[in-house]
């Protein structure tokens, strides 16, 4: 190793200060351009400076960093893998925090999401740690973000906030990180952690981290709101084919909602999924779509249909597939509109499905839409009573619906007595 005269110049290039001293001697025999026989002239060489630190101890703190960055790639990519458009924003958030928390090292991590008006989102605040006053980490979060970016701060612009030394008119003598969750100048919210003053202060390291998994969280966000608002226009517009529905048959109105609120429920007690129950209450507001294209003369005639007025009623399960095949989000639900007046026996129409081979949501809605044509009042009669309706589908069971979804209609006490009606009022 090179050696120099000057015991108390560093002699490490570590710390990359380089010194010039006296004439240094070879390091070997072997070493290039210097000969150890040489006398010693006075003349200077670049000789290397010592640094406290070590090789070993550099080569532990850049293990370190790549050891942090990579549970940082790693919390992001599992993160980002769970995220589903649709999912609520709840349990996005509520998740995201259970993952941050063996990463950070901090009393309460909090999410804060801002109310959305226009949606009709309420603000959602979650945590997890320690449990503190949703109010007050909020003054909190807003006193660090204050001292960092000033009381006014550009909305979808707010500063990364670390405040490790508040002042006395801090709501907390807490040491504090606020990342902002915002993304196209959209503030959607913050995100917060705090520890005792006691600890150690908060660096880049936790920020970096809260700032990248916030970033990811933002997208999400607005994604999820796009989706929202695509959801809102779409059920905005069943709704309106619905109430053009009502307004051509005055003596029907409401009749599609009904439906869709009984199926959706025969459907929980069968046992269908979120999506199953959601595309079910769907295709009852919508499985009379087709009796736009009937007639008003042959619609709401107020007394028996003559047999080939029935036939044009017969046709509105094939013009509703129709009106709604060409609308890809109404895709699922065309089995039901079709087949819904089909009777387990085969007899049913347009196309005299039976059994099993009647898909099941069309099952659903042919027992909820023949439970509120005999509950409701027409022109030609009153609604029946319910001891009436009751013995009929226990007639019509196996023949002409279902059995197992007579049998969940019958079994639901509370359906049935929303529906009860005097005796007296038989027709």
């Amino acid at each position: 190793m090179l050696t120099d005269k000057n015991k108390n110049k560093p002699t490490s290039p570590m710390d990359g200060n380089f010194e010039i001293g006296p004439t240094a001697t070879a390091m070997s025999e072997t070493a290039q351009g210097f000969d150890k026989n040489a006398p010693d002239t006075g003349d200077t060489l670049l000789t290397i400076p010592k640094s406290d630190v070590s090789l070993e101890d550099e080569i532990d703190r850049l293990a370190q960093a790549l050891s942090l960055k990579f549970e940082e790639l790693t919390l992001i990519h599992q993160f980002s893998e769970r995220l589903k458009i649709g999912e609520d924003a709840a349990v996005v958030c509520q998740s995201l925090l259970e993952e941050l928390a063996p990463c950070i090292n901090a009393s309460t991590i909090a999410i804060d999401l801002y109310q959305d008006d226009d949606l009709q989102c309420e603000r959602i605040f979650l945590f997890t740690g320690e449990r503190w006053d949703e109010n007050w980490l909020g003054e909190v979060a807003s006193y660090a973000t204050s001292v960092v970016g000033g009381d006014i701060c550009a909305v979808g612009n707010a500063p990364v906030a670390i405040l490790n030394s508040p002042a006395e008119d801090s709501p907390a003598f807490v040491r504090t990180v606020v990342i902002p969750i915002q993304r196209d100048g959209m503030s959607l919210g913050r995100m917060i952690a705090v520890r005792p003053i006691q600890e150690d202060e908060f660096g880049t390291v936790e920020a970096d981290l809260m700032k990248s998994t916030s970033m990811i969280l933002a997208a999400h966000l607005i994604n999820q709101r796009q989706y929202m608002e695509m959801q809102q226009m779409f059920e905005g517009m069943i709704q309106s084919l619905a109430s053009a529905l009502d307004a051509k048959d005055s003596y029907t109105s409401g009749h599609s909602s009904r439906v869709a609120e009984l199926a959706t429920m025969i459907a929980k007690r069968l046992g269908f999924d979120q999506d199953g129950i959601n595309r079910i209450r769907m295709a009852g507001i919508l499985h009379d779509i087709g009796k736009i294209g009937i007639a008003d003369s042959v619609l709401r005639k107020p007394g028996q249909l003559t047999e080939d007025e029935f036939e044009q009623i017969k046709h509105h399960p094939v013009l509703g597939y129709e009106i709604l095949k060409g609308i890809k989000p109404f895709r699922n639900i065309l089995p039901a509109v079709r087949h819904h007046h089909e009777s387990w026996d085969g007899s049913g129409y347009p196309d005299g499905l039976a059994g099993d081979g009647i898909p099941l949501d069309a099952q659903v809605l042919a027992v909820a839409d023949a439970f509120d044509a005999m509950t409701s009042d027409r022109p030609y009669r009153s609604g029946m009573t319910m001891d009436k309706v009751v013995g009929i589908f226990k007639d019509g069971r196996g023949t002409q619906w279902a059995a197992v979804v007579v049998d969940v209609l019958l079994a639901s006490p509370e359906i049935l007595n929303a529906k009860r009606k005097n005796p007296d009022s038989d027709a």
